[in-house]
């Protein structure tokens, strides 16, 4: 069951990974077929941003996917690793949300007015998720308190701190 898993969230990756590149290809050709026939030059280029800010987010969404559920090969089990990993996805969310809203302000606000509405609540959608996801550090905070680390985390972390004075002091004295 773990090869059948690590198989399908690869292969999902790389579709999105793909996507990504699909959209890129989209934007760059639509710029180059924008200005070859004259369009506006700042809607051609805006409309491109806006397709490569969706293809980043495409593409940070499947190399999330990757590196934790194929190379991480881990199940969430302490809430420091559940919040560490929810706060990476809802950081690429919350990017793509602003940087789209700032396109589509800037276009909405060179066309008529009466249409900055949706890119205006996009942005304050991005606000309220980002304080969301404030809230949930905060609340999170004290689960992620509670929770020892595995004793290997631990044994880890003691080991340098312990040592290095030795080798700092001891060694270079007895060596002359």
């Amino acid at each position: 069951m773990i090869l059948f898993s690590r198989i399908l969230y690869t292969a999902i990756a790389g579709a999105l990974l793909l996507a990504a590149i699909l959209l890129t290809g989209v934007a760059i050709w639509r710029t180059i077929a924008g200005f070859s026939t004259g369009e506006s030059a700042l809607d051609t280029m805006l409309d491109g941003i806006g397709l490569i800010i969706i293809a980043v987010a495409v593409a940070d969404v499947g190399k999330f996917l990757f590196e934790e559920e194929v190379i991480a090969d881990r199940e969430l089990r302490r809430p420091a690793e559940a919040r560490g990993s929810l706060t990476k996805f809802m950081t690429i969310i919350i990017i793509a949300l602003s940087l789209e809203s700032l396109v589509l302000i800037t276009k909405a606000s060179r066309s008529n007015l009466a249409d900055i509405v949706y890119p205006a609540l996009l942005g304050l959608l991005a606000v309220l998720a980002m304080v969301g996801l404030g809230l949930f550090q905060k609340l999170s905070q004290n689960a992620t308190a509670a929770v020892p680390p595995d004793h290997d985390d631990g044994g880890e972390e003691d080991a340098p701190e312990t040592s290095a004075p030795k080798r700092r002091g001891g060694g270079s004295r007895t060596a002359r």
